[in-house]
């Protein structure tokens, strides 16, 4: 019941958050630099992910209760390289560390799994690295 509340207080700025950093994104006015734009879509991919969270803090309970639904489907690896490149770079450079992500010619170009479960485990795990 706790989380429930949480949830909804948390979500309502953000969806705020997310509605605005998606309009700069767009820049529809045409007056934003290339930079400020990719900055504005970070600030909405790293909003949306934050909205993942809560989503996954409150899908605990179905997991204890052992009734999680996985969601397996094809991804291109190259789509997971593009968004943590794009989530993570500018905390790396901020850190001062090397960030750079490769994909070896010998590993298939798309996978079948749970994007949101994948993405969940390489969020802490390059979160955790660059920290």
């Amino acid at each position: 019941e706790f989380l429930a509340n949480m949830s909804h207080e948390l979500r309502t700025p953000l969806n705020s958050l997310l509605i605005l950093s998606k309009m700069l994104a767009e820049n529809k006015a045409g007056n934003l630099t290339e930079e400020q734009v990719k900055f504005a879509r970070t600030v909405f991919a790293s909003g949306n992910d934050l909205l993942g969270l809560i989503n996954e803090i409150l899908d605990l309970s179905k997991v204890e209760a052992g009734k999680m639904i996985i969601d397996p489907k094809e991804i291109q690896l190259v789509d997971v390289q593009e968004y943590f490149d794009q989530t993570f770079r500018h905390l790396a450079d901020q850190k001062g560390v090397d960030f750079e992500i490769k994909i070896d010619r010998g590993v298939p170009r798309q996978m079948f799994t749970d994007s949101n479960r994948l993405n969940q485990i390489l969020k802490n795990l390059l979160s955790n690295a660059i920290k």
